[in-house]
């Protein structure tokens, strides 16, 4: 231990900090029938064991834990120790000072009065713990305590036995005395530091659980993570969780305080995912200190006690930067969740809660859930997916008003992902958000599905709508149709397995209600002439993908070509020219022999059904594909335009300009650093703090929900914008 100069005695605190006792003890009832004899003591002081009595004053006083004697010296050097007990001063038993109105602020028991003495050794001989006791009496012990575990704990040989009762004493003292902040500060500080001189194994346990603030590592902490450095043993994900969420450059946000389980479980997975069994830091050349500002006025201050056998590895930097991506991205992961707690505290095991939890996380049993999953199963049966109505599925979400929102749709998507479930229309893939009249179709996922489509995906998607389309012109789609179409497009392009299912059920959804020409009319009437061009000829090559085309078939591409403003005489020449020896649906001619097939009459009447020319069809997929990619967007479903940006003078919750201007700029985005924040106030002319009390203020009382949430950076609530702009 080394111990540095000593400062000035601090300024005392009003002598009202400390409250006054309410109940007096009797001091009958501390003075033992039969006086022990006093025990012989030497000429200067001892410290009485734990466990040891001694007789002061006629009153024995059990348990030990204190100085006595006649001389003493305080740590400093310079007056008599404040906590010495003197047997030789006197005592009044008679009349104590309960209250401790004789008492002086810093009290020392050879400077305090008889009456004073009395009432301290009442209160030690009672059992130290009368929780109305002036709290005067509990500082005067406590310095004891503070000055044997500062400067003769460490020179001790059996250091670590004694070290155990006395951090159980104080413990003790501040579970009966922690209403009082002063003591409640010195005692927990006291602990904190005794822990360097009894480094037990400490990281064989739970680490110390991360509060939503904290400014600097606990010591059982620091001293955890050096034995584990000195033993080149991993780091469990819990100590790392604690070290980061302690550390003062380091902060939390709301998902990661309101999801606490769900956060720790969640970077537990990923953790152990990226570093095995846990990181294996290697020990620094700093040593293990700590700083503690004593109670007691014969320290005059600060006391450093440092632990030359453990490295202070919380001074590293290199395991809090590794750790910081892993803790953003879980936190990110858990937003969606956390907000739908901060409107829902109630509602973590409801479906709607269970499926915005990302991968990896348990949920909380949930019957709705467990029914939702169980019908869809069912609905699929062995086939590999079902079509059935939509309405079945709203009955059993959780919904007010008996429709699905988009928000309901894509919940319900990812609750059956959570299973290995997929639905079809999937607001995530383009499609529309079901209703109560329409069809949806249920059906098993790849074993890696995918939550948004690739880029080939939306060609893909324009393909089967418009094969659909020709295919059930005749009222009917064959087998070899569907195959055909199935090989144009999905075969052909660059999907991924879990998409091809998903286009396979797009597919039998269609066929539940195949798109009409007006509705593609609707959809190209903006398309400029050249790509409406494209359009036909995307349409002529999937009628031609099975290698035949009927009569009902032609007949659909010729109105197809008339909604398209095209002229229809083009289809007949076309696949004339498909069915001859040309290169492609372009009519170019090939020089030397001509390949089978069957030609129509030039009405394109003569023949009720066309053979084309399979090598020649195989050769316009790569361009076909080409085409649909570039159209893929005229069979995106249509999306609601996003609401105009609001007057910046619109008034929110009734503020007034000034915090209306800064509320709009503030949720133009997710969130803001400090920094930024600071300088949308003053550009609004308003003080940052003021400013975000206004706000959060306004917004607790449209919506029982803060605007604003942590400190740096500042996550905006848009789940209530809507509602503050009412």
């Amino acid at each position: 231990m080394r111990q540095q100069p000593p400062p000035p005695p601090p300024s005392p605190l009003p002598r009202n900090s400390r409250p006054l006792a309410t109940q007096a003890v009797s001091s009958r009832a501390v003075i033992p029938p039969t006086p022990q004899p006093t025990p012989q003591l030497p000429p200067e002081h001892r410290w009485i064991t734990p466990g040891q009595d001694v007789a002061v004053a006629k009153t024995l006083v059990k348990g030990g834990m204190l100085y006595v004697g006649t001389s003493m010296a305080d740590a400093a050097g310079s007056n008599t120790e404040p906590a010495l007990i003197d047997p030789t001063l006197p005592v009044d038993l008679r009349t104590p000072d309960w209250q401790g109105e004789s008492m002086s602020y810093w009290p020392s028991y050879a400077d305090i009065s008889p009456r004073a003495r009395g009432a301290y050794l009442a209160w030690l001989t009672g059992g130290r713990a009368n929780p109305n006791a002036y709290i005067g009496y509990v500082f005067l012990y406590f310095y004891g305590l503070e000055r044997r575990v500062l400067t003769e704990l460490p020179h001790l040989d059996n250091a670590a036995a004694e070290c155990s009762t006395l951090v159980a004493e104080i413990s003790r003292l501040l579970q009966i005395y922690q209403g009082n902040s002063s003591f409640r500060g010195y005692a927990q500080a006291l602990l904190d530091s005794a822990g360097i001189l009894d480094p037990a194994l400490r990281y064989d346990r739970a680490a110390p659980r991360v509060p939503e603030w904290s400014h600097e590592l606990p010591m059982d902490l620091k001293i955890g993570l050096a034995q584990l450095a000195v033993a080149a043993r991993p780091i469990p994900a819990d100590w790392a969780l604690s070290w980061y969420g302690h550390h003062p450059d380091t902060h939390l946000r709301t998902p990661a305080v309101r999801c606490a389980d769900e956060f720790l479980e969640l970077f537990t997975k990923r953790y152990r995912a990226r570093f095995g069994d846990g990181m294996i830091i290697k020990p620094n050349k700093a040593r293990l200190s700590t700083s503690y500002y004593a109670a007691s006025r014969g320290f005059h201050g600060n006391v450093t006690l440092e632990n030359t056998a453990l490295p202070d590895v919380g001074k590293l930097t290199g395991p809090i930067t590794k750790l910081r991506d892993l803790v953003e991205g879980v936190t990110s992961d858990l937003e969606a969740f956390s907000r739908y707690l901060g409107r829902n505290p109630d509602g973590a095991s409801s479906p709607a809660a269970i499926a915005l939890l990302p991968d990896g996380v348990t949920h909380k049993p949930s019957p709705e859930a467990d029914a939702l999953w169980s019908w869809a199963a069912q609905s699929i049966g062995n086939a590999g997916r079902g079509v059935v109505s939509a309405e079945e599925l709203i009955t059993r979400w959780p919904t007010k008003t008996g429709k699905l929102a988009k928000a309901d749709a894509v919940a319900v998507a990812q609750l059956l992902e959570q299973r290995g479930l997929g639905i079809e229309p999937d607001v995530r893939f383009g499609g529309t958000t079901p209703t109560p009249t329409s069809s949806i179709v249920l059906f098993r996922r790849a074993d890696r599905p995918v939550s948004a489509p690739g880029t080939e995906y939306a060609a893909a998607l324009a393909i089967i709508n418009l094969g659909m389309l020709v295919a059930a012109a005749d009222g009917t789609v064959s087998e070899p149709e569907r195959r055909a179409l199935r090989e144009l497009a999905i075969d052909e392009l660059d999907l991924s397995e879990d998409e091809r299912l998903r286009l396979d059920a797009h597919a039998a959804l269609v066929l539940t209600k195949p798109p009409t020409p007006a509705a593609l009319r609707r959809r190209l009437e903006s398309l400029p002439t050249s790509r409406k061009a494209a359009v036909g000829r995307l349409l002529i090559t999937i009628a031609a993908a099975d290698g035949q085309v009927t009569a009902d078939e032609i007949r659909t591409l010729e109105r197809l070509f008339t909604t398209l403003g095209l002229d229809p005489g083009e289809v007949y020449g076309t696949l004339h020219a498909a069915a001859t020896a040309t290169d492609d649906l372009t009519r170019t001619e090939i020089p030397g022999e001509r390949r089978q097939g069957r030609r129509i009459a030039a009405n394109g009447t003569g023949a009720a059904t066309l053979t084309l020319d399979p090598e020649r069809l195989s050769r316009t997929r790569a361009e076909s594909a080409l085409v649909a990619a570039e159209l893929a967007e005229i069979f995106a479903d249509d999306e609601p335009l996003p609401p105009p940006s609001p007057v910046e003078t619109a008034s929110a919750c009734g503020l007034d300009a000034a915090h209306t201007r800064l509320f709009h700029r503030l949720v133009e985005r997710e969130e803001w650093s400090r920094a930024e924040f600071d300088e949308l106030a003053s550009n609004a002319g308003l003080l940052p703090d003021g400013a975000l009390e206004v706000l959060n203020d306004a917004a607790y009382d449209r919506t029982d929900e803060p605007l604003c949430e942590g400190s740096d950076p500042i996550e905006i609530n848009h789940d209530i914008v809507k509602d503050m702009l009412r």
